[in-house]
């Protein structure tokens, strides 16, 4: 398979903010929170990244979707480095990568109703007119396992799989090749999880996409997960298919993070 993201001595810092007066960067002092990492995402496979909390895995993927700016290192998409692209360019290429966040209900608008929020990404970045992004919309909400009657709802109204899943429909709404997911599950009662993962896998192979799926759930990454990236204090100390990882550990925090979270 062919690399899509390929992410090399990747740094990112965090200007220290002063206790005494609020101030930042005031010091001079900075807090590494990416620290050399690398990896490769595949066209087409899932690469799951743990890690325990204060590991580094949000900010990785908020850098590859341009949220946060890194001080040093590459991310190439699809043989393209993203730092290196113009605006217009930049916003085009990252078109077609999407991130679903972890809280459903803070990623979407609490006043507006559920169509227009997933209709939205349509009105800036594509030049269809109002009948034909209706039209797109009803084809995500029904790709999506949502009824019609979803679409004039607002998100308080929704359960939390149905926010989830409105939240996804916004961000396949644009046809992306690469989906960042950042805890999408942990927000989710137990009972919903299940559906919610046989859903990403179904629409994987549907659709073509490549996930590149950040969690602490060590379950959730074994069942959805090609392969696995094992991340600590900013860097990456392990990557294997998911079957050898889980089968074999080799570095010791990937054997003693095992024996933590897997003992149900």
């Amino acid at each position: 398979m062919s690399t899509l993201l390929a992410i090399s001595d990747l740094r990112v810092e965090y200007a220290i903010r002063r206790s005494d007066r609020g101030e930042v960067g005031g010091s001079g002092r900075r807090l590494r929170v990416i620290d050399g990492l690398s990896l490769e995402v595949a066209a087409g496979e899932t690469l799951a990244v743990v890690g325990e909390s204060g590991s580094g895995k949000s900010t990785l993927a908020e850098t590859v979707v341009g949220l946060v700016r890194p001080v040093a290192g590459s991310i190439r998409f699809d043989g393209t480095e993203l730092a290196n692209l113009s605006r217009r360019a930049g916003r085009r290429q990252r078109r077609r990568i999407q991130m679903v966040a972890q809280n459903p209900l803070l990623a979407l608008s609490p006043r507006r109703r559920i169509a227009t929020q997933i209709e939205e990404p349509l009105q800036v970045h594509t030049s269809l007119n109002r009948a034909q992004r209706a039209t797109r919309v009803d084809e995500m909400l029904a790709a999506l396992d949502l009824s019609s009657a979803v679409r004039r709802r607002f998100p308080h109204e929704l359960s939390g799989g149905q926010a989830q899943r409105a939240v996804l429909a916004r961000a396949l709404i644009l046809e992306p090749s690469l989906i960042l997911f950042d805890e999408p599950t942990s927000a989710l009662d137990v009972s919903v999880q299940a559906g919610v993962l046989n859903l990403l896998r179904r629409l994987k192979v549907e659709r073509n996409l490549t996930y590149l799926f950040i969690t602490h759930d060590l379950a959730v990454a074994r069942h959805l997960a090609d392969r696995v990236a094992v991340m600590r204090a900013g860097e990456i100390v392990e990557q294997r298919n998911t079957a050898d990882l889980f089968g074999d550990p080799r570095h010791p925090y990937t054997r003693s993070l095992l024996a933590s979270c897997l003992t149900v």
